[in-house]
């Protein structure tokens, strides 16, 4: 089932991201480059000399790219490099004047730098003319003939500017594995972005999954009391049908007799409208969610994740641990996770109607063919007077201070009812103030597949 997800999520990843890098419209195009110019410009200040002591090898050229293909996909390169050039010009210049004084000479001595900007903006574009298309080979390559002919250019135009002989060879033995390094480093930064950009959109899928899962949860555990429900109303429709015919057995008035028929034929119209909105909602719940089975580790993973999402809603100190021993394939994974999902919810209450602060259990262990569950927490406990009531569908201590209502539990009855009649379980109650247990015992037929069924399903686990 996880390799279904991730496939879902490259899928979608993929059609997120036509391109190789796209980032949304967060600034103005105008607004981005000027960003982008001033962050290059600031990083350009930690640099080191080569070749001459006025000619900077910065780490801000690794940067540069990086900008290009991320912050600055939707905006065209030369205007990137050409603000990235100006920014930069300025910025030294201030640099210049404000350390050694105004003259024409220093002001000239940055035109190089500026220009090995512009030179590596067209450079880009001519080897990159769609960053939304292009492939992350091509922009490395690119990148490192974009480093190594700008660095090229701005060496000869500072040789022209200042009348010095420049060494070619010695220049390209120096040049050419500076630009691979920095190449090397655009690679990884590129590379880690796209990871980055990939463990999002992941996490957003597993979010909607967790909730996709626990809504169609929620939604089979409301069918199962609707089922339960309609066996009441086929009851009461038969009761008033035989009345009907005891009230014509015993020549009693017309009207009794076909007013009792009108209430069965009412019940029987009721059960029909009944089952087809059950029918409905059982197709809705299969066609949104297709998983058949699911591991018992993952249902602990996603009961973690929003257990732990409403103690942190709530702002509670209660700490979740879980101690179980087997990762067993089920086919019942909406009902398990109805069960776990109550009791689990029940601890969180009791513990935020006390102290607010606790510990909550969730344990799982194997003898006798059957599986041995248990929740426990250190909140309040409960009253002996109530512990056979808990049960009871209807039944609640949960009371609305606001509106004063009290939440008529369905909760506990339909775990009780999930437990005992649809895996065939016990399910049992201790407590005292500091500690309660539920204890749910399941027959592992019921829940977990067959060695020859893990045979077929075992590449899921």
């Amino acid at each position: 089932m996880r390799e279904k997800r991730e496939n879902r999520v490259v899928g979608q990843t993929r059609q997120m991201d036509r391109g190789l890098f796209r980032r949304p419209l967060e600034f103005h195009p105008v607004r981005r480059s000027a960003l982008i110019g001033a962050t290059v410009a600031l990083l350009s200040q930690f640099y080191f000399n080569v070749i001459s002591s006025d000619f900077r090898i910065s780490i801000a050229v690794v940067l540069l790219p990086v900008l290009l293909m991320t912050m600055g996909a939707q905006i065209h390169s030369l205007s990137v490099c050409g603000f990235t050039a100006l920014i930069v010009f300025l910025f030294r210049v201030l640099v210049a004047v404000g350390s050694h004084g105004y003259t024409g000479s220093r002001i000239c001595q940055q035109l190089p730098g500026a220009l090995f900007y512009v030179c590596y903006g067209i450079l880009f574009r001519l080897q990159i003319p769609n960053k939304r298309i292009t492939t992350l080979p091509r922009v490395v390559t690119a990148v490192f003939f974009c480093d190594l002919l700008a660095n090229v250019a701005e060496l000869l135009l500072r040789a022209l500017l200042l009348g010095t002989a420049v060494n070619a060879e010695r220049a390209l033995f120096v040049l050419f594995p500076i630009a691979l390094l920095r190449a090397g480093l655009v690679l990884l930064a590129l590379v880690m972005d796209r990871q980055y950009r990939e463990l999002q959109v992941r996490h957003e899928q597993e979010s909607r999954y967790q909730r996709l899962f626990l809504m169609i949860t929620g939604l089979k555990s409301e069918l199962y009391l609707m089922r339960k429900n309609s066996e009441e109303i086929e009851r009461v429709m038969g009761n008033a049908y035989h009345l009907s015919e005891e009230l014509r057995a015993q020549a009693l008035p017309e009207e009794m007799q076909r007013r009792a028929l009108d209430i069965a034929r009412d019940v029987h119209e009721i059960k029909k409208d009944y089952l087809r909105i059950i029918r409905g909602l059982e197709e809705t719940a299969e066609n949104e969610y297709d998983e058949d089975h699911i591991c018992f580790r993952e249902l602990m993973e996603i009961l973690d994740a929003t257990s732990n999402g409403v103690i942190r809603e709530k702002q509670l100190d209660i700490r979740l641990i879980y101690d179980c021993r087997d990762d067993f394939l089920t086919r019942e994974h909406y009902a398990l996770m109805t069960v776990f999902k109550n009791l689990v919810g029940n601890a969180i209450e009791a513990i935020e109607g006390d102290s607010r602060r606790g510990t909550i259990t969730v344990s799982e262990r194997q003898a006798d063919g059957c599986y041995l569950f248990a929740v426990s927490d250190n909140g309040p406990g409960i009253l002996p007077r109530k512990l056979d009531k808990i049960f009871r569908l209807g039944y609640s201590t949960k009371f609305d201070e606001r509106t004063g209502n009290i939440y008529r539990g369905v909760g506990l009855a339909g775990v009780k009812n999930m437990v005992e009649e649809h895996f065939g379980g016990t399910i049992a109650v201790r407590s005292e103030p500091g500690n309660t247990c539920f204890s749910v015992k399941i027959p592992a037929e019921a829940i977990a597949y067959t060695e020859e069924e893990r045979a077929v399903h075992g590449e899921r686990t």
